[in-house]
């Protein structure tokens, strides 16, 4: 039933609003009742922006940031920092890549530029006060950081902003990665050549951790994916070395020898029988580890077949021992195969097993 033109509710809420006023005065006399007002309307526009924000509201929630600052210019450090970046992301998020212009949807990503930044400036200036803040210097570098990259193909600034987050988190691999990304996009040849600054970036994982062999085949791949064979088969060596005893760092270096003989037309005949040598006698260290690896007997059998061409006098004999390395893998897959059907089937019947709710009874 209302009363006067307002619910219940809202005299409720008016009352407990009435009484937080009250409270807020009597700790401060000199303050200004109007001022507080503002202050009490900006908290309450700002949770409902918050709402709005999680509900995918964004131009709600842009008002309702607006309105926040509007009814309280200087808010607590904990609001002015969330709200600038939310509002940002909010603007960010309503912004659609175009190739076409169009102005209003270009003020979107500026305004989202110009929030993220403050919410980084403001997150800096008051993160020894309030821990909570911090993360938005992150947050915001990593946002602005995305948006030079792909959206405004702006290489000075896209660099800047990862390797301002090398600096803010040095001990995580993939912001090295990130950099190189950005390297990688913007290397040109002749017009600007990244891709040493791609690979040194690269290489920066490996003394985080040394003992990582994925951390060196990272390197390994960035080079293999220029046709720099012998950088990458480096590399690739390093990787296996730092866990001799792991027969894949072996499988893998065949793996890339094979692909080479393969897949390379202008490889001489001499190169060719070189590096199958080469990668048996890794496959034949990985299987001196694991007799029962797979994938080691399949490439020993790809490769004997690759020998087989370049020596033509031992092709039977050759293609005689590829088809015997090629019928035991078949074998010891379907082997294990079975072993795994067999362990899924007995897991499954153990979780359908239920423990008895009380004890049987006894007669």
């Amino acid at each position: 039933m209302g009363i006067g033109g307002f619910s219940v509710m809202q005299t409720h809420r008016g009352k407990v609003i009435a009484l937080s006023l009250f409270a807020l005065v009597a700790l401060d006399g000199c303050a200004n009742l109007q001022q507080k007002w503002n202050m009490l309307k900006s908290r309450r526009a700002f949770k409902q922006a918050n709402l709005a924000y999680a509900n995918k509201d964004y131009a709600n929630a842009i008002e309702l940031y607006n309105t926040t600052f509007a009814l309280d210019p200087n808010p607590d450090p904990r609001v002015l920092v969330t709200t600038h970046f939310y509002r940002g992301s909010s603007s960010h998020l309503l912004y659609r890549p175009s190739k076409f212009d169009d102005p209003e949807n270009d003020a979107k990503l500026e305004a989202a530029i110009k929030d993220y930044e403050k919410a980084i400036e403001f997150s800096k200036e008051h993160s020894d006060d309030f821990e909570m803040v911090k993360p938005y210097q992150q947050y915001g570098m990593e946002q602005l950081a995305a948006i030079y990259r792909d959206n405004l193909d702006d290489f000075e600034n896209a660099e800047r902003y990862f390797k301002a987050l090398i600096e803010f988190d040095s001990a995580t691999p993939e912001r090295y990665y990130a950099l190189a990304d950005v390297y990688e996009r913007f290397h040109d040849p002749e017009e600007l050549p990244l891709l040493e600054q791609a690979i040194e970036s690269y290489k920066k994982p490996v003394d985080l951790a040394p003992s990582d062999p994925l951390a060196y085949r990272q390197v390994a791949n960035l080079l293999n994916k220029y046709g720099r064979f012998d950088e990458t088969m480096d590399w690739l060596g390093k990787a296996r070395d730092v866990q001799a005893t792991n027969p894949e760092g072996y499988y893998l270096i065949a793996v890339h020898y094979w692909d080479k003989v393969y897949r390379d037309p202008d490889l001489t005949a001499d190169a060719k029988k070189q590096y199958i040598e080469l990668g048996l006698g890794q496959l034949d260290q990985a299987l001196g580890i694991d007799d029962e690896y797979v994938d080691a007997l399949i490439y020993k059998n790809l490769l004997l077949r690759e020998q087989a061409k370049v020596d033509p006098r031992r092709r039977d004999e050759l293609e005689a021992m590829a088809n015997e390395l090629r019928d035991r893998a078949m074998a010891l897959r379907e082997k294990q195969q079975e072993a795994e059907k067999a362990a899924a089937a007995t897991s499954e019947g153990e979780e359908k097993q239920e423990p008895p709710t009380q004890p049987p009874s006894s007669h």
